[in-house]
């Protein structure tokens, strides 16, 4: 991983002593409900992201499930809290793929440091603190693994990470995953200005053809109140399992976990769910989260019927001209794309920096003998890619395995529904 030299600097300075040794400082590992609720100021006043937010971590480990337990470490300098990482321990699954195939997985107690969950001074010598507990805790046998959910590439934490634990337990893939957003400007006008001609033609037509092409009303719907919870998300449904990423596994889904998430967003005040509805039934959806003074996208989806007019770019449009032309306390100054690239990010995005998830192992052998093996396998599916990349394969091999995963998801659900058919009769 290349380091900015400033990064490389304050590590080496903050860890020029014996491993282990942070003097000034301590560091407390919350467990419970009740510790958790002696930072709530601090943790609110430091959080920036709605995944970390306390409500919704404290919902997370009371939804059941797997098995969780609070992990949030806090650094005191001078008996004053500096900073904190949020996770969590819990009963979790390790997978190796290639691409999208996997090809083995086990069962793993793991340490799960949450996205955005690194709050506060996060200096090299607080984040060296930190993360000298996360190992302490592997070593004390609390887990196999921890696991951070993407941390800055370039930050003093990712470094801690990265550098800190010992050769066999530590992380030796540095996969970095873009990350985009976009500042939201005064003017529609400023959003296409942006734009190269090509690409504001490209969008503009594709815009006029699909009104022209489609009989019916075109209209984009937003909910974001608690009694609209049961319309929002029957909507989506009805869109999202005709996606590939309903396919693969990942994504939208209306289950209880889901339903529980977006009433908490509801409730704060922070659900931001767009439905584009042509002929009256929903053809794309964007769902949101407005945190503070930005709008973070978390799932986004089209009907693949309508792929040929962009049905996704189309409601990102509506949506954004919206959010300008109301103004207001509701007009947030940013929009978080969040992680991976896609062709729209790249368009509307003015901002890109890059995360990484970091894996750090317990020295066991059973941690050593899955670094080695999840070693192996991401460095040749890192390699796989690069060679695709190269020869300009890569995107088309992403695509057509999407459009199998979608084909072979269509099949199993009329089977599955015939199945159930012939049940009942």
């Amino acid at each position: 991983m290349i380091m900015h030299s400033s990064v490389a600097d304050n590590v080496k300075e903050a860890w020029g002593m014996e491993q282990g040794a942070f003097p000034g400082l301590s560091v407390k590992v919350l467990k419970t409900f009740a510790e958790l609720e002696e930072m709530r100021g601090l943790w609110s006043t430091w959080n920036k992201h709605p995944n970390s937010d306390i409500d919704f971590y404290s919902m997370v480990l009371r939804s059941g499930g797997e098995v969780r337990t609070p992990h949030v470490m806090v650094c005191y300098e001078g008996g004053y809290p500096q900073a904190m990482l949020i996770g969590r321990i819990e009963n979790s699954c390790i997978e190796l793929r290639l691409g999208y195939k996997s090809l083995w997985h086990a069962p793993v107690r793991q340490l799960t440091l949450i996205y955005g969950g690194a709050l506060g001074n996060l200096s090299a010598v607080h984040c060296g603190a930190l993360m000298n507990e996360v190992i302490n805790t592997l070593e004390r046998g609390q887990a196999d693994l921890a696991f951070f959910n993407h941390v800055d590439a370039d930050s003093e934490l990712c470094v801690a990470a990265t550098k800190l634990p010992r050769l066999l337990s530590r992380d030796n893939v540095p996969a970095r995953v873009a990350h985009r957003g976009m500042t939201l400007p005064g003017r529609v006008e400023d959003v296409y200005r942006r734009l190269s001609p090509k690409v504001r033609k490209n969008i503009k037509w594709q815009a006029r053809k699909l009104v022209s092409d489609v009989e019916g009303s075109i209209d984009v719907r937003t909910f974001s109140q608690l009694a609209e919870l049961d319309c929002m998300m029957g909507a989506v449904e009805r869109v999202a399992k005709k996606t590939y990423q309903r396919a693969l596994g990942v994504g939208f889904t209306d289950d209880p976990a889901m339903r529980q998430r977006f009433r908490l967003e509801a409730e704060s005040g922070r659900l931001r769910a767009h439905v584009l509805y042509i002929r009256g039934e929903p053809a794309a959806f964007w769902i949101g989260s407005l945190y503070r003074d930005t709008l973070h996208s978390d799932f986004m989806g089209y009907d693949p019927v309508y792929s040929k007019y962009s049905p996704g770019m189309y409601l990102i449009m509506r949506v954004i001209e919206g959010l300008i032309a109301q103004g207001g306390n509701d007009h947030p100054a940013y929009i978080d794309f969040g992680l991976g690239d896609a062709q729209y990010k790249e368009l509307l995005g003015d901002r890109c920096w890059r995360e990484r998830p970091v894996y750090i192992f317990a020295p066991t052998m059973r941690g050593i003998v899955v670094n080695v093996c999840r070693t192996l396998v991401a460095l040749t599916d890192q390699t796989l890619k690069q060679l695709l990349n190269k020869t300009h394969l890569l995107q088309r091999a992403k695509t057509l395995w999407r459009i199998k995963a979608r084909e072979h998801h269509s099949v199993t659900r009329k089977d599955t529904v015939n199945s159930n058919e012939e049940t009942v009769a």
